[in-house]
């Protein structure tokens, strides 16, 4: 048997709490075939958006041999009462692996727009074992939320995301793996602490390529991004701050793909692996 990682996303999910109220889906998974049939690999966070990117984390040892049947149930959280069900797929966890890009995609409900997609990678890549404890803070991020009479502010949330590509056919992903809290008006946000397996983060491998991005929260699930750093775990402890949480020496530069300007300073206060034997 050999160790894979899944990671789930969707786009356009029907709202099954109705126009007026807002959708917060969420995905279970359970394997129904094969040795680890019954199984229940666990259940990913909720997401307000009808197109949810779920940073959850899967594993599952498999033997590709055998027909590994995975079925991922979509819910909507219903804070008063049952949660609302969306719908239902069922993938075969060699077959998406052998795809292109190593992901398969199913129809949700009844919109043919509605679909789920479910990545699959090897698991372990790097021979590093334990967890990364990550601390940030952001400096001067630019205000993209002015408000009336320019009295707004940014709500500040990031994303920590690993890079899967399959080159043969052009496929390049960014996988949440992380997503922080909220802190809502606010151009100098003080995350907390983050506690990140090294195994989802970058497959055990310290220089796998990372990106850190940083977005400004909407309620209606369209977040706007702030700026984004492209890096890996052996450049982030290159930046560590050496003169407390405001050191401008060391912090990251934000930018955006599209446009050659600063949008904020990242500074990394913490970045202390924790490595096991």
């Amino acid at each position: 048997m050999e160790r894979y990682q899944i990671s789930l996303n969707a786009i356009d999910l029907p709202n099954p709490s109705g126009f007026f109220q807002k959708s917060s889906p969420y995905a279970k998974v359970k394997v129904v075939s094969g040795s680890r049939e019954g199984t229940e690999l666990g259940t990913t966070e909720c997401v307000p958006n009808s197109s949810p990117d779920w940073s959850k984390i899967f594993f599952l040892d498999f033997d590709s041999s055998e027909v590994t049947s995975l079925e991922v149930s979509i819910f909507s959280k219903v804070e008063r009462g049952k949660d609302s069900f969306i719908g239902k797929a069922t993938f075969e966890a060699t077959t998406v692996f052998q795809e292109p890009g190593r992901t398969s995609s199913e129809q949700i409900g009844r919109r043919t727009a509605s679909r789920l997609f479910l990545h699959v990678e090897k698991s372990r890549i790097g021979n590093s074992i334990g967890k990364i404890k990550l601390r940030l803070r952001g400096l001067d991020m630019k205000n993209v939320e002015p408000g009336i009479f320019g009295l707004g502010r940014s709500d500040p949330f990031y994303e920590v995301s690993k890079k899967d590509s399959d080159y043969s056919v052009a496929h390049v992903k960014w996988n949440v793996v992380y997503r922080s809290e909220t802190v809502h008006n606010h151009l100098n946000p003080l995350w907390a602490a983050a506690n990140i397996g090294l195994e989802e983060l970058c497959y055990g491998k310290l220089d796998w390529p990372l990106r850190i991005q940083v977005l400004d929260y909407n309620n209606n699930g369209k977040h706007t991004v702030i700026g984004e750093y492209e890096t890996t775990v052996t450049e982030l402890q290159s930046h560590i701050s050496v003169k407390g949480n405001a050191d401008r020496d060391q912090a990251i530069q934000l930018g955006r793909e599209e446009k050659n300007k600063t949008y904020g300073l990242l500074c990394v206060l913490e970045a202390t692996l924790l490595l096991l034997e």
